[in-house]
């Protein structure tokens, strides 16, 4: 018996078995964010494949995507950084049913080659705050960082705490 995938006869459209150009494109913003360039195209398959699709794997749950591609007019209307991956569609902010971010984050970090790796705007004590950010590109450094809800520093590292100051 032959399994049916996600994105059966939904070409072009389809990015991956589970993950279409709809998932990775979506907004709420109001402003067009349909990619014309076929790289971002390239790149929202290479997350895809080396991200969403493993994680989807391990986790056996249904991964809901926030964020993928955000065109320039997107980006700025959602207040994004200018040199944001997410405009080359080399980045995605997501969750994955049923478990927490921090737990999907250290599974990433521990298992999959990725670029950028950041739990956002997590609240310690809140295991289902924020999201996962995670990019792919063709420069992968496994960059871990996390950011409190809240608070503007990045922290090395998937932590589940703010580090706490060191008296002198």
């Amino acid at each position: 018996m032959q399994t049916k995938h996600y994105c059966d006869g939904k070409l072009p459209n389809c990015i991956s078995v589970h993950f279409n150009l709809e998932d990775l494109t979506k907004t709420n913003s109001g402003v067009s964010n349909t990619p014309h360039d076929n790289s971002v195209i390239a790149n929202l398959r290479k997350v895809a494949e080396h991200i969403l699709e493993p994680v989807r794997k391990h986790f056996e749950q249904k991964v809901t995507i926030h964020s993928g591609y955000r065109s320039p007019a997107v980006n700025k209307a959602v207040g994004g950084s200018n040199n944001s991956q997410h405009s080359r569609g080399e980045a995605v902010d997501f969750r994955v049913q049923g478990h927490t971010v921090h737990e999907v984050a250290m599974w990433i970090k521990t298992n999959l080659i990725f670029d950028q790796l950041i739990l956002e705007h997590f609240l310690p004590n809140s295991p289902h705050s924020g999201w996962v950010h995670c990019s792919y590109s063709h420069n992968n450094r496994n960059h871990a960082l996390t950011k409190f809800k809240g608070s503007r520093i990045y922290h090395p590292g998937i932590l589940l705490a703010p580090p706490t100051a060191k008296v002198k």
